[in-house]
């Protein structure tokens, strides 16, 4: 049964106000007090993650110092961009030259004969495209050779009632995605298929060859349409292939494309217009703009640590009041780490700079840096490798055969020696002596396989009057071609050695996963062979064997990777096939990566993030605390309304046995006749 309590009822008191009263006097203080200790220590952990956010930022500034590539930059200018413009890499020279643009590179380009509509029917067929140097007159219609790019793949497409259209022959040719594309174009008379070599350069034209359904390859009707070969032209050039030229200092270079990059080491130059006896200046100079940029954003972001830091450290006299982070030890034990990093010299370096504030960036009285621009750049000026090696982890070879690829954190700054006892080699497959150099329908199919890539079906075409160099052409252009390896970024050369008079395929890679294996010529179980390769395996690459720091080091491919003692992890690169003593790779672990690994230590789960969670614990503990406080002071507030009930239940008891006494005295005679 429901107890229904009203208080108050005999005594008059508000017993509910007064309780509560009573009980708010006894939570105030202690409220209070976990009130401002919780306030500390979020403003605590806040003032941390403050700091925090401040070193990451300083961390984030150090990806442009970390790398050496930052160092390596230089600027090529020209006199006249509207002709030639230019850029530099690390590796080039620093020089002035004179240009002359007197031909720009184009790429070949054919239209057929005029149709009524793009629907309409072409015919059926194989069409066959290959790139390679054309001898072709425009004016006579005289096409009188062609020599393949052994270079390029050769597309080869089915065309059936499926794609037989002016269309579907487009569509087939752009799905194909093989170095050239289609286009319909209607010029006013009738539409026109246009085809486009994607990659310019006399090298680079393409030849047309038709396998007609109708039985008839050389005419104008059916898919024969589209030929433009030795045999027929029925395609119009619209344009011929061409290379570039640019003369530099007198010389005239060729180039298939107009971005020239192989004529001047490190420098390329992209063409824009062809003006014959006009001379441009090209300069390649030191570029210091990026470098200084980022020696700046280093110092302007470790001084906004510094700022961060005295702001919620310090004291302030004025106001007598101390910072949210004064005397917090991990933020001052972190601050020490850094500003003695700052300080320190850089091993391995040999010459008068080893340090930042020998390159102008000096610890001031406040903790903060200083850039001296003046003198920073004058020490990239006199001295580039060390100021780079300041920062970055660098190696440095003496010798121009071996290229410093990587370190790890266990590779240990110092001078370590590379030998190379034997060099790199691809895998490759070499042919029988004296082999025929006919290709017919029982050996013009193959399937290979190239680094453990196997290819799709392989189609040459039928020759039986193939040179030998033409037949190499031929292969390495059709297994290039394979989509399957292209996709898997395998690949092979084929060579012809004349002296031996044999055949060799070799994949381009290098190492023991380097492998050629004709897996199918022809019909399986035929036994059919071509150019001297039958079905079978070659021999597998070997890796670069050598030692570095006179220690054996682990070999894949042409890297060469230190496995123990000081120089582990230190990885360089052969980039010839010469054996013997390499010279020497000096490597030198710079400011960054030191400061990085302390950096990360700070940030990464370290004395920041264990205060915090400390702090954390404190104010969970708070929190505890005052669940605590709840409960006692719900326990009390339910002690004091059960004795004032109890109180009010007594005065209402007196004041009704009060009320029934006044009651039973006035009944009485005396009363009543007093009354009277």
């Amino acid at each position: 049964m429901a107890v229904i309590t009203s208080t108050g009822l005999g005594s008059g008191l508000d017993i509910n106000s007064m309780v509560s009263k009573l009980v708010a006097a006894e939570r105030t203080p202690k409220a209070s007090r976990l009130d401002g200790q919780e306030a500390k220590l979020q403003a605590k952990i806040s003032g941390l993650g403050t700091v925090k956010g401040a070193l990451s930022d300083f961390r984030n500034s150090l990806d442009d110092l970390r790398v050496s590539s930052t160092f390596e930059k230089l600027e090529a200018s020209t006199s006249d961009p509207l002709i030639v413009s230019a850029s530099a890499s690390g590796n080039a020279d620093l020089a002035n030259y004179q240009l002359d643009v007197k031909q720009l590179a184009q790429p070949h380009a054919l239209a057929t004969k005029t149709f009524s509509s793009a629907s309409d029917l072409v015919g059926t067929g194989t069409l066959t495209i290959k790139f390679g140097a054309t001898s072709y007159d425009g004016s006579t219609d005289a096409y009188t050779a062609f020599s393949q790019n052994a270079e390029k793949g050769t597309l080869s497409l089915t065309i059936d009632s499926s794609n037989n259209s002016l269309g579907g022959i487009r569509d087939a040719i752009n799905n194909a995605k093989a170095g050239v594309t289609a286009s319909i174009i209607n010029d006013g008379t009738g539409y026109r298929l246009v085809l486009n070599a994607e990659d310019s350069g006399a090298r680079n034209s393409l030849q047309v060859s038709v396998a007609d359904g109708d039985g008839a390859d050389i005419d104008d009707s059916g898919l024969s349409a589209l030929a433009f070969n030795a045999s027929a032209t029925q395609m119009i050039q619209t344009q011929n292939a061409q290379d570039a030229i640019v003369n530099i200092n007198g010389l005239d270079i060729t180039n298939s494309s107009n971005t020239v990059s192989s004529a001047l080491k490190g420098v390329t130059l992209i063409l824009a217009q062809a003006q014959p006896g006009k001379l441009v200046s090209l300069s390649v100079e030191q570029s210091n703009g990026e470098i200084t940029k980022a020696a700046e954003a280093f110092v302007e972001k470790f001084n906004e640590v510094i700022n961060t830091v005295k702001k919620l450290s310090s004291y302030d006299a004025q106001a007598k009041k101390g910072g949210t982070l004064m005397g917090e030890a991990s933020v001052r034990g972190a601050m020490a780490q850094l500003r003695s990093l700052m300080r320190e010299k850089v091993e391995g370096l040999g010459g008068t700079i080893s340090t930042l504030a020998e390159i102008g960036i000096e610890t001031q009285s406040d903790g903060k840096l200083a850039l001296d621009s003046t003198q920073f750049e004058a020490a990239l000026e006199k001295n580039r490798d060390d100021v780079i090696a300041i920062f970055a982890d660098m190696g440095s070879p003496s010798h121009d055969g071996v290229a410093f690829i990587e370190n790890t954190g266990a590779t240990q700054a110092g001078s370590y020696n590379v030998s190379i006892t034997a060099a790199a080699t691809h895998g490759e497959l070499a042919g029988a002596m004296s082999p025929s150099l006919g290709v017919d329908g029982s050996n013009n199919m193959l399937r290979i396989k190239v680094d453990g890539i196997l290819s799709g079906q392989i189609t040459l075409t039928e020759n039986n009057a193939y040179t030998a160099s033409q037949l190499a052409a031929e292969l390495q252009s059709r297994i290039n071609g394979d989509s399957s390896l292209k996709d898997a970024g395998a690949g092979v050369s084929v060579q012809y050695d004349s002296s031996a008079n044999q055949f060799t395929i070799r994949s381009q890679s290098y190492g023991d996963t380097s492998l050629v294996e004709i897996t199918q010529i022809g019909a399986i179980g035929s036994g059919s062979t071509i150019a001297g390769f039958g079905i079978g395996a070659g021999s597998v690459g070997w890796n670069v064997a050598g030692t570095i720091d006179g220690q054996t080091g682990e070999g894949k491919g042409r890297n060469l990777t230190a496995i123990s003692g000081a120089a582990s992890g230190l990885k360089v690169q052969t980039t010839d096939d010469l054996t013997g003593s390499r010279g020497t790779v000096r490597f030198t672990r710079g400011l960054i990566d030191r400061l990085d690994n302390v950096l990360k230590g700070i940030l990464d789960e370290g004395s920041i993030d264990a205060r915090t969670e400390g702090l954390q614990k404190s104010v969970d503990k708070i929190g505890q605390e005052r669940t605590a406080l709840d409960d006692r002071l719900e326990k009390l507030q339910q002690r004091l309304l059960d004795r004032f009930n109890a109180m009010d239940r007594l005065v209402g008891q007196l004041q009704s046995t009060s009320t029934y006494l006044a009651q039973q005295l006035g009944a009485l005679p005396y009363a009543q006749s007093n009354q009277k």
